[in-house]
């Protein structure tokens, strides 16, 4: 059973208008407010009016900057055949700004070649192309995909094909290349969505087995979800994955990608996508930073389809301190061909419904939390990644009943490599260690979320 969180969400002006409606909501003559034409203290901007189109939004903040991003597609393999002029021909067709081509072990030896570290000289003004890295026809991809990028080197193994056996020493070996150095997990589509553990042969391929263990160890900034229509953007797999980290304490972003040509064959507007927002030009080291800082958004729709959400004019992946029982004003913004139902998840679950017509829209609302939380915004084309909002200092923790599924399954996951249906090889002590890790940590904040037993 689901441990409630005792939460009030009050709509401030919500523009909840067909047609436009009203413009503003009368305001009392006296004191500093948005929508008086005076930028105060907490506003980007004010000029007095509530067209969301004109660069600046009625919620007073500044339309947000988006780096449409595809962070995850091939030159080779699956069929596939083409050299970085063409993987941004491809991109290009999508509205795609960031190509991140990633070099594995099909067509290892010809995509390698392109690989320098830096932006690859075929980049043009609006449309960068950077090879980088996926664990994945390779022996260390029984443990799942790791997407690596902002790699200065591809040398993980001096033969990748035999060894490693677990992911685990390639992400240590990836992020001890420096700050600038980016992971994150492909696949989360494949994960059960039915609440059960996944076993091998649930799937041909492609299952992210150590994505609990690294997300928990606060070793991977995103899932990614390569998710096939029809179907909402956030896929049943991806989402019941990353909610029950989010709440065991972890902080990953989301994101959204094409597999191109493996899992999507044919690209279209719906194929995912990642928004990564950025406070300046878009460069591949600034998608890097907003990548890395939680700043992303899993999109599914047309290029000018967006959605963002803000807590007291902070943006994604924000950590907010306040307490119980303080109001935090969000700002809720669409960018939309449809009218759209903007949901407001607080821990996973649906809290609040914000209707807005087409267009360029922006709603204020008010949240007020007696528990820590993280809080996403969500339609059937987009999800954002999290902001997290502690209240009175207090970790995120719960529902119990989620920490302990992922109490189960690491036990289950350590059981497989035990038993040789994970066979790990040589790595198989590190993996298992790392694995008793987090186990106990889970064990931990299963108690901190008001857990007694864990069946």
């Amino acid at each position: 059973m689901r441990f409630p969180l005792a939460l009030a969400l009050l709509i401030a002006t919500l523009g909840c208008r067909a047609g436009g409606g009203p413009a503003k909501p009368p305001r009392e003559p006296q004191g500093p407010a948005c929508g008086d034409g005076v930028v105060d203290p907490g506003e980007e901007c004010d000029d007095g009016n509530a067209d969301d189109a004109d660069g600046c939004l009625r919620t007073c903040l500044a339309p947000a900057q988006w780096a449409r991003s595809d962070p995850h597609i091939h030159g080779h393999g699956c069929g596939g055949r083409l050299g970085p002029e063409g993987l941004l021909d491809v991109s290009a067709g999508r509205g795609i700004d960031v190509t991140a081509a990633l070099v594995w072990g099909d067509g290892y030896a010809t995509d390698r070649r392109h690989f320098t570290g830096n932006d690859h000289a075929a980049s043009r003004p609006g449309a960068l192309i950077h090879y980088d890295l996926e664990v994945s026809h390779f022996a260390a991809d029984r443990t799942g995909h790791l997407v690596l990028l902002g790699l200065y080197s591809l040398d993980f193994s001096s033969g990748p094909f035999r060894r490693p056996r677990s992911a685990i020493p390639v992400l240590t070996w990836a992020l001890g290349q420096g700050p600038r150095v980016v992971a994150g997990m492909a696949h989360g589509q494949f994960w059960p969505g039915d609440g059960s553990l996944p076993n091998p042969g649930d799937v041909e391929c492609c299952m992210p087995w150590d994505f609990v263990v690294e997300a928990m160890r606060g070793r991977l900034a995103f899932l990614e979800t390569e998710r096939l229509p029809p179907g909402p953007a956030l896929d049943p797999g991806t989402e019941r994955l990353w909610r029950s980290v989010l709440n065991a304490g972890a902080r990953v972003g989301l994101a959204g990608a094409s597999d191109f040509p493996c899992i999507h064959h044919e690209l279209t507007p719906q194929t995912p996508r990642t928004d990564v927002l950025l406070d300046g030009p878009i460069t591949h080291d600034a998608w890097l930073d907003g990548l890395r800082a939680g700043r992303s958004v899993l999109v599914a729709g047309a290029p000018d389809t967006h959605l963002n959400l803000r807590a007291a004019g902070q943006p994604l992946g924000s950590e907010l301190r306040i307490s119980a029982g303080e109001s935090v004003a969000l700002s809720v913004e669409s960018v939309a061909h449809e009218p759209t139902n903007v949901e407001i998840l607080v821990n996973g679950s649906p809290s609040l419904t914000v209707p807005l017509p087409p267009g360029a829209q922006a709603a204020p609302a008010k949240l007020q939390l007696t528990e820590s939380a993280w809080i996403t915004a969500s339609t059937p084309l987009a999800t954002t990644s999290p902001i997290y909002i502690l209240v009175d200092g207090a970790p995120i923790r719960g529902p119990a009943w989620e920490i302990c599924y992922l109490r189960r399954y690491v036990d289950h996951l350590s059981n497989l490599v035990r038993s040789g249906q994970l066979s790990l090889g040589p790595d198989r002590d590190q993996a298992l260690g790392a694995y008793a890790g987090v186990a106990r940590e889970l064990e931990l904040r299963f108690a901190e979320a008001g857990g007694t037993e864990c069946p």
